[in-house]
């Protein structure tokens, strides 16, 4: 997991062939213009999406994790709060979902982080990450899907 502003995205631009690319889009697209939805990157291994969702409780919050993509979550209108486990230690899977590339877990995180507007939250398959954690009802989010 990596956590960090947007301006400073271009450290990790090296870890990554499709980093760069979603630095580049992460720093220059005007999110506040974006319908929600999927949107093209022009870059095949890079999906977007932009929407506004509900919040929930820590508690309601169960972990997931992916196994094909890593990705990169913006909050655009507000403060989003992640619960994070490495994906080792999570129990009781809910079953891997191949076409959505997700699995959940029922079990709760240990370790939880704010991340505002102008930050981002990456998250590779080694990393549970339980997102939409807040006291607003709801928060509008992009999140970069990027295809290992």
């Amino acid at each position: 997991m990596i956590t960090d502003t947007i301006a400073n995205a271009g450290r990790y631009a090296a870890l990554h062939p499709d980093f760069p690319d979603a630095v580049r889009l992460l720093q220059t697209l005007d999110f506040a213009a974006l319908p929600d939805g999927q949107h093209d990157t022009g870059n095949p291994n890079i999906r977007l999406f932009v929407g506004s969702e509900p919040m929930r409780t820590r508690e309601a919050a169960q972990p997931e994790a992916h196994l094909r993509h890593i990705d990169i979550q913006v909050p655009l209108s507000g403060t989003e709060t992640y619960g994070w486990a490495d994906r080792g230690c999570l129990k009781n899977g809910t079953g891997y979902d191949e076409a959505r590339d997700i699995e959940f877990f029922d079990c709760p995180c240990e370790t939880w982080l704010d991340i505002h507007v102008g930050e981002f939250a990456l998250f590779f398959p080694a990393d549970g990450h339980a997102p939409l954690v807040g006291s607003e009802a709801a928060i509008r989010k992009a999140v970069f899907k990027i295809r290992l």
